[in-house]
């Protein structure tokens, strides 16, 4: 029997190419979005995950509220809802050693809170910041603790604009050396203190350094929305990242985790267009979460 949760997939997914940076230069056009969101629903989805570009494309920090609502308008037509919005990778980050990039970075948030509210979006993808960045080890180091006291900092000063617009701030797991167990994100939104601070849990990404079924219940209600990766430990790097069902996600322990948590947001896919035949991808996806879901009949 299929379970009451909603099945979404990232819009980077509909792109020409399979370079998860590149963007959504694809979508030139509100026709694009339509597309998008009639192609999505075919596949079996109910949900798009829009991408926010810090500038440029037709979805950036300066887009005009009536060209926002013209895109939730576009979704709605087609039968699609948009649970949340994902910023473009932050230049900006709350646990940066210079003042002005993490004031910036609070600006760019309370900005984001915006159009996702005229977008009809419930929540906001935060990537808070890093300690380092193991794909780039000339970046700055920053100081775990300087780390944490910026992030909460930043966070209780974003906390009344999300309550205000009533959009959610999604803080995601990463590999940015911060925030690596679900004791310390806990922690974190706990010490924030608001309703409209929660967690957007990425399966894949928790997988190299833990369980995702384990993040799932010590986070419990904490966890607003969920991006399915899958990940092998064996290889251990960012080449590990494998499609759905391929991995070593156990998708049985973390949809009993979800369901015992009464996890009641949104399943979204973060899988890109394949080097070959890259539109597969969505039909590919879709399959792979029915059965994850409980979609299907799993002796099928």
């Amino acid at each position: 029997m299929s379970l009451p949760w909603k099945k979404g997939i990232v819009i980077r997914a509909f792109a020409d190419s399979g370079d998860f940076l590149a963007g959504t230069a694809f979508l030139r056009t509100l026709e694009d979005y339509s597309r998008v969101f009639r192609r999505a629903k075919q596949a079996g989805f109910d949900a798009v995950q829009p991408y926010l570009e810090l500038e440029g494309g037709l979805l950036h920090l300066g887009t005009e509220a009536a060209q926002v609502r013209e895109i939730a308008s576009r979704a709605v037509d087609e039968g699609i809802d948009l649970p949340s919005l994902e910023i473009a990778p932050l230049q900006y980050s709350f646990t940066s050693n210079d003042a002005a990039t993490r004031g910036r970075g609070v600006e760019v948030v309370r900005r984001v809170l915006e159009i996702a509210a005229e977008l009809g979006a419930r929540g906001v993808l935060v990537i808070p910041g890093y300690v380092g960045k193991p794909w780039d080890p000339k970046t700055d180091q920053v100081d775990y603790e300087l780390a944490w006291d910026r992030t909460l900092a930043a966070l209780r000063e974003l906390a009344p604009h999300a309550e205000a617009t009533g959009v959610t701030l999604l803080i995601e797991p990463i590999w940015n050396m911060f925030l690596l167990s679900p004791l310390e994100m806990r922690r974190l939104i706990d010490d924030v203190g608001s309703p409209r601070c929660g967690v957007l849990l990425d399966t894949g990404n928790v997988t190299l350094f833990g369980f995702a079924e384990q993040w799932m219940r010590i986070l419990g209600p904490r966890v607003k929305e969920i991006h399915l990766k899958d990940f092998r430990r064996q290889v251990g790097n960012i080449h590990g990242f494998v499609p759905l069902l391929a991995g070593d996600v156990d998708w049985v322990a973390l949809a009993q985790a979800a369901s015992a948590a009464g996890f009641d947001g949104c399943w979204i896919a973060e899988q890109f267009p394949t080097e070959r035949h890259g539109e597969s991808v969505l039909d590919l996806t879709s399959a792979a979460m029915d059965r994850i879901l409980g979609r299907l009949d799993p002796t099928e």
